[in-house]
This record gives C-alpha cells, sequence and structure tokens, in this order.
C-alpha cells in the first residue's frame, strides 16, 4: 500500500471523531466507579473496541452513502485539511482516494467485528440481558444514519439518531459495569441535548448540496433561521445539563465544567449577534460548540473521578 492510499485510509476513518467515542467510554466507566467503587478493565477495554469498531464503520459508511452530497457540496467546511471540525465529509471518496467499493466493505467488516465483542460482554463477562439489544441500537443508529431504506439523515431525523447514539455510548457503558441506574442518565443530560445542536449547526454549510441531493435536514426543512433558534435553545439546554453534575458531588471541582460552558456560550454568540449568517461566523460557531460538545464528557470524567477520589 502506497502512502497516499494509507493517508486516505486514515483520512475517511476522521480518527479525531473518535475522541467524542472515547470521552464518552471513559465518562460512562468513572460514572459506574463513582457509584459502585467497582471498575473491570477488561470489559472497559472490550467496550472501548467495540464501540471504536461501531463508530469507524458508521463515519466511513456515512461517506459512502453520503457520497452525491459530498460530491456536490462546494461551502462545506474544511475538507482538504479535515478536522473535528470540517463538514461535509473527508472528501476521499469525491476526490477517487479510494473506491466507495472498498469504503462499504471497510464499515461492513468492522460492523461485523463488532458482534463477538458484544457476545463476549454479555455471555462470558455476564454484563447484563441489555449488553446485546443495547449494542444492536448502536449499530442500528450508525448504519441507518445515512443507508437506506431508514436514511434518518435525510429524514430530517439526523439529529435524533446522533442525540440517542452518544447518550447511549455512555449509558451503554455504565450499565455493563454497574447495570442500570438513573446516574449516567442524569449526568448526560447535557449531551442529549448538546449533540443534536452540534449536528444542527454543521448542517449549516452544508444546506445547498443538502437540499439538491434530496438530504432534507432540518436546516433544509425549516430554513437557517428557524433551525438557529432552536440550535440556541438546545445549547442553553445543555448548559443547564450541568446542574446536575453540580448536585450530585456537591464539590468544588465541579466548577470545571465551567470550560465546556463557555465554549457553548461562544458558540452562542455569532446567533445571538447575527454573524453566524456571514461563513465567518458560521466557523466561529460551529468550531465552538463542537469543542464544547467534545470536550464537556472529558471534563464531567475529570470531576466525577477527582470527587470519588476525594470521598
Amino acid at each position: 500500500m502506497n502512502k497516499s492510499k494509507l493517508h486516505a485510509w486514515i483520512s475517511i476513518q476522521e480518527l479525531p471523531k473518535h475522541l467524542a467515542v472515547i470521552f464518552r467510554v471513559a465518562l460512562g466507566s468513572v460514572l459506574a466507579w463513582y457509584a459502585t467503587n467497582e471498575f473491570s478493565w477488561p470489559i472497559c477495554l472490550l467496550m472501548l473496541l467495540a464501540l471504536f469498531l461501531l463508530a469507524d464503520g458508521a463515519f466511513v459508511s456515512n461517506e459512502y452513502f453520503d457520497y452525491q452530497t459530498d460530491l456536490i457540496n462546494t461551502k462545506h467546511i474544511g475538507g482538504e485539511e479535515q478536522d473535528v471540525t470540517s463538514t461535509g465529509g473527508t472528501r476521499v471518496l469525491t476526490r477517487g482516494l479510494l473506491s466507495r467499493k472498498e469504503a462499504l466493505w471497510f464499515s461492513i467488516i468492522c460492523y461485523i467485528l463488532a458482534i463477538p465483542i458484544g457476545l463476549v460482554l454479555q455471555f462470558h463477562f455476564h454484563t447484563g440481558p441489555w449488553t446485546i439489544p443495547l449494542g444492536v441500537l448502536g449499530m442500528f443508529a450508525g448504519w441507518f444514519y445515512t443507508a437506506p431504506p431508514v436514511r434518518a439523515a435525510y429524514r430530517g431525523m439526523g439529529e435524533t439518531f446522533m442525540a440517542i447514539a452518544y447518550f447511549f455510548v455512555i449509558f451503554t457503558t455504565y450499565y455493563v459495569q454497574a447495570g442500570f441506574s438513573w446516574l449516567p442518565i442524569m449526568v448526560s443530560l447535557t449531551q442529549l441535548f448538546a449533540s443534536p445542536a452540534a449536528k444542527i449547526i454543521r448542517t449549516f454549510p452544508d444546506l445547498e448540496a443538502d437540499a439538491k441531493a434530496g438530504k432534507k435536514t432540518l436546516a433544509v426543512r425549516f430554513g437557517k433561521e428557524a433551525m438557529s433558534k432552536v440550535f440556541a435553545v438546545l445549547v442553553i439546554l445543555a448548559i443547564l445539563g450541568f446542574i446536575p453534575t453540580f448536585i450530585i458531588t456537591k464539590s468544588p471541582v465541579a466548577l470545571l465544567s465551567l470550560l465546556p460552558i463557555f465554549l457553548f456560550i461562544q458558540s452562542l454568540v455569532p446567533i445571538f449577534n447575527g454573524s453566524w449568517r456571514t461563513r465567518e461566523g458560521m466557523i466561529k460557531c460551529a468550531k465552538n460548540n463542537f469543542r464544547g460538545n467534545v470536550i464537556s464528557p472529558m471534563i464531567l470524567t475529570i470531576i466525577f473521578l477527582i470527587a470519588g477520589i476525594i470521598d
């Protein structure tokens, strides 16, 4: 394999975006330890591997099914030098660096490799009867985000699928360690609102290409003006979602959450002053929101880790 093709394979997997999964796995695991004072490294590592494979399969399959949209998208953010804040895909397939068939088979293999890990977790480590159903839910959300016949992102359901997927990463990681609890649900409320907000704002630069390709995102259906207001409401709810952490920990360490809160507030500034309508304002809004969305589970992990040690 030559260097250019190797680079293409690395790019299409959007490895920096896996930080969003890794941080949420860490949060679910630390919450389980915080609640029970018990922790299993084998279960944690197997969950991390399984979720990495599911996310990898989802990212690459989305590139495959979004090919026509990405082909005509000229107003995306980033793309040539891909990073976590880029929109409109990696451009690997549209530039012919890999074939669509290669990408499709890669994503399918990722999903297949995740299956035995779920079986080992449930039947060897006895992680609970909901282990496999939760894994199936993750596979469904990742694949049918863009794949027919559901094509959630093309029917205005992409934001809902993303919210469910990232929320259940935290819940499932907690569940396989400690069983059912309201704790990961309460702590994850901020993620339930932040994830769809991030998705909404990231569809704005891609709106024209999405509309031409028949991808009826919420921005396409209702317009940028209306969805900018929805975005603001979701971000505010995400900020309020940090309140349970203050209540549960009863510790000054919870003040660390002010960092992602600051980034979320920064993402609201272009909305309130109207600069989101310019490309520069849109980039600022999307980047600050995405960064806040990515680091919030990391900060929550640190908070509960320190709070658990202190207690």
